[in-house]
């Protein structure tokens, strides 16, 4: 049976783009917390997954950053963060501070 935005002849080809997004509802089933899936097209809209495994329509961009890993963002600093935004705090340290611990340990051999 076709759909109907696509032909008969371009059903397979559809199918292999389907298939992706098929792996990542199985992968994401089995996951807690439930992580979101945004589809993204270029020059569309968003579809994300809901909390429910149903399609919702999402108002942003096509492509987007959701989160920035940012090691230099830690618990000590934190009052530094702009309003608005999200930091991800990590047990790792900045690239500045690893470099300078480096330095020392090169320095006391």
């Amino acid at each position: 049976m076709c759909s109907f935005s696509i032909s008969c002849d371009q059903q397979a080809f559809a199918q292999l783009l389907q298939a992706p997004q098929d792996d990542a509802q199985v992968i994401i089933r089995d996951r807690f917390p439930v992580p979101r899936l945004v589809i993204c097209d270029q020059h569309g809209s968003q579809v994300c997954l809901a909390a429910d495994n149903s399609w919702c329509f999402c108002s942003l961009q096509a492509r987007f950053l959701l989160a920035k890993l940012n090691p230099s963002a830690t618990y000590n600093s934190a009052h530094e963060v702009v309003p608005g935004s999200d930091v991800i705090f990590t047990d790792d340290v900045s690239l500045q501070v690893f470099c300078e611990h480096l330095r020392r340990l090169v320095v006391q051999s």
